[in-house]
């Protein structure tokens, strides 16, 4: 190890007592500074017990000390304990002044000792606090009080927080936090909560830890669907009749729905099928309620359009090439409530006829290829709106490639 290495041991060692100076120690298994607003904080000692306790003053040689604890009356450290000793070996739980005096050099130090003592009595919901959207959680305590004095500035009494750590079953809003009382949004499902109170003190104290079964109130509207798999058709977008498949994903304890599909319909079943038989667009909305709480929720609009009727039809196709490329002569629809094909060769035969605007012909007359060339269509089409019809003719190429 060479001079620079040994040098900064020495100053990592030495720098935090620079920083935090002399202080009271003690054979305390827990501690923790005060918290006074000047920031000049004194330890804090707990104890599983004062019988043993035992507090010890920065030690100068040739000093002499006296030991003075807190009178709450007069707010001074002016109580007179022990003189003649660094160690103070009867303590009790309150607070201490080692005034320690070395050759007319006087300096003083303080500390604050307790034995804490964790008690909950219940986890409670008040009554006011409870609605359909959130709740009040609170722990309801009778800890033992843990009070010091800030006696650098202006005395005011500082109550020392036990610590609270919340959980729940499922996780939550509520878990982690660590205060005492906090208002959450309403859960819509059961949650077992729990409360721990002195976590930090498990080295001196039991923590005690009480839990509360909340049986949830609210609701939240929630919903999937999916159209049936017809040409064309996207998951709100489709012709008609477009029939939508919903199915009820709310949270919570639901006894009631109510379905509105626009101006077409209601329905008022968990998962209802509803066929939109017109074209235009329809707001989709679900209406969900607990009737032994009253809550309710409600989400949408969703918009499902139909659209109006459309027809196109291809000039070619190859039949006998790469199957699944362009191998069947099929028109393009949508919303198409009446249709007929009658597909002709060019000597006025009739070679294929369909009324589903879904199924194409293959190219085959009976059992067998027809002859590549021109062949001539003939389609009517009727659409869900009053006069919507549609009427085509024109010739359609059999083409027959080399892969």
């Amino acid at each position: 190890m060479n001079q620079i290495q040994q040098i900064l041991i020495v100053l990592i060692c030495v720098l935090p007592q620079l920083v935090t100076g002399q202080q009271i120690t003690s054979n305390a298994l827990y501690s923790e500074e005060t918290d006074y607003p000047n920031g000049e904080n004194d330890p804090v000692f707990f104890f599983s017990s004062m019988s043993d306790a035992r507090l010890n003053a920065p030690v100068t040689t040739g000093a002499t000390y006296n030991w003075y604890s807190y009178n709450v009356s007069t707010g001074a450290f002016d109580v007179l304990e022990q003189t003649g000793g660094d160690a103070l070996l009867s303590v009790s739980e309150k607070g201490y002044r080692v005034e320690v005096n070395a050759s007319g050099t006087v300096s003083n130090y303080y500390c604050w000792n307790f034995v804490p003592e964790a008690v909950i009595d219940s986890i409670g919901i008040p009554s006011d606090s409870e609605t359909c959207n959130n709740l009040r959680l609170t722990a309801y305590v009778s800890n033992k009080a843990l009070v010091y004095y800030n006696h650098k500035d202006d005395g005011d009494s500082e109550l020392i927080d036990y610590g609270y750590n919340w959980t729940s079953v499922p996780t939550g809003e509520m878990d982690g936090e660590t205060v005492v009382s906090k208002s959450i949004a309403a859960p819509t499902e059961d949650t077992e909560y729990s409360v721990t109170i002195g976590q930090k003190f498990v080295a001196v104290i039991t923590p005690v830890t009480e839990s509360l079964l909340y049986e949830a109130i609210a609701v939240e509207a929630a919903f999937s669907f999916e159209s049936e798999d017809t040409p064309e058709n996207e998951a709100n977008e489709g012709s008609a009749p477009m029939v939508v498949r919903y199915t009820d994903e709310s949270l919570g304890n639901v006894t009631d729905w109510e379905w509105t599909f626009g101006e077409s319909g209601k329905d008022y079943v968990p998962d209802p099928i509803f066929t939109f038989q017109d074209a235009g667009e329809f707001p989709v909305t679900l209406w969900v309620m607990n009737s032994d709480s009253g809550c309710e929720d409600q989400i949408g609009p969703e918009i499902f359009t139909v659209k109006e009727i459309i027809l196109k039809v291809p000039d070619a196709f190859t039949p006998f090439s790469s199957p699944g490329k362009n191998d069947e002569f099929k028109v393009l629809y949508r919303s198409i409530k009446k249709y007929r094909i009658v597909i002709y060769n060019r000597w006025g035969r009739k070679v294929y006829t369909s009324t589903d605007p879904a199924e194409g012909w293959n190219g085959r007359i009976g059992n067998r290829k027809a002859e590549p060339g021109v062949y001539f269509y003939d389609i009517e089409a009727e659409g869900f709106n009053e006069g919507e019809k549609i009427t085509r003719e024109g010739a359609i190429h059999l083409i027959i490639t080399k892969d």
